[in-house]
């Protein structure tokens, strides 16, 4: 009836065909492409969907996902939201008219509402982050806050106690957990929060800079700056490079993320390391245990490691 066919044996009256389709359009129905062929027969397609592609951990992260996943014979196609909620929850049409088996995710946006719309539809679900959560979805994340007050920690035991943040927005869940390790290290050592030390940004290239301007113009600059990712962090180094400064020796600066490009700036930036690739693999082989089982799975946390990598920025 949807398709506009009956399969040639039932009569339906234009009426009962124009109530049914004012219900299509309330409910927001989308038919998924599985439910026309056998609901048990799988397309063999995993989705990727990350925030920018513009940050180079975002590409390096969907590539470790599509390796493994094309070893465990899924194909994958992967889409950049450009962080922007409206991208997200069309990108979630697409895969529920296309009747992927499964999803693999880091969203600053989403709801757990959205991804209902997935898990009822029978689409697997990973969540690189802490959120959002869903009864029947996983996510895999880093315990981001102790990761924070360990490496501000180092920055207080070099000598440094008017420290600053380029904290990331706090509308999502790796700015205010990054922000909560920076807070922790700090109090951890008596040292009071100032709030002109902490300069709250999007993260988008160029903001760094923009914020580093506004803690060195202080009246008593910082002495060293933690920056919530290393995109934010690495505009901050040339920014007291390009205005004189001497870095680490006027200003230490750490990021988060270890991107590649923190080992190509000089000096080269210290950073938290995340493992991507085993990110991706951990991602991939939970979102296949997903699809297998014939049970619901409730959902699960899986904490990975990570390390500090010193280099000279600190």
């Amino acid at each position: 009836m949807i398709n506009d066919r009956s399969g040639g044996d039932i009569r339906i009256s234009e009426e009962t065909r124009r109530k049914v389709w004012e219900a299509v359009e309330a409910l927001n129905y989308q038919p998924v492409s599985a439910a026309r062929t056998l609901r048990l027969q799988r397309s063999n397609m995993l989705a990727v969907m990350i925030p920018r592609v513009e940050n180079p951990w975002y590409p390096h992260f969907a590539t470790a996902v599509q390796r493994e996943a094309e070893k465990e014979g899924f194909d994958v196609f992967i889409y950049s939201t450009h962080d922007d909620y409206q991208k997200e929850k069309d990108f979630l049409d697409v895969l529920l008219r296309r009747g992927v088996d499964g999803l693999i995710t880091q969203t600053f946006q989403l709801a757990t509402e959205d991804i209902d719309r997935l898990i009822e539809a029978g689409i697997a679900v990973v969540i690189h982050g802490n959120a959002p959560t869903h009864p029947f979805a996983d996510n895999i994340v880093l315990d981001e806050a102790e990761a924070v007050e360990e490496a501000v920690s180092y920055l207080i035991g070099r000598g440094h106690r008017r420290i600053g943040t380029i904290a990331g927005p706090h509308t999502t869940w790796s700015g205010i957990l990054r922000k909560e390790g920076y807070v922790n290290a700090l109090e951890a050592h008596g040292i009071p929060i100032e709030s002109d030390l902490i300069c709250e940004t999007d993260y988008e290239r160029g903001c760094g800079a923009i914020c580093m301007e506004r803690l060195l113009e202080l009246p008593v600059p910082p002495t060293a700056v933690f920056a919530a990712n290393d995109l934010l962090a690495i505009d901050a180094l040339l920014f007291a490079v390009d205005s004189g400064l001497s870095v680490p020796e006027d200003v230490a600066i750490v990021g988060f993320d270890d991107i590649l490009e923190a080992t190509l700036i000089r000096p080269k930036l210290t950073s938290i390391h995340k493992d991507i690739d085993l990110l991706g693999v951990t991602a991939v082989h939970m979102l296949i245990e997903r699809i297998n089982s014939e049970e619901p799975v409730p959902a699960r946390q899986k904490v990975l490691g990570y390390e500090i990598v010193y280099r000279e920025s600190a």
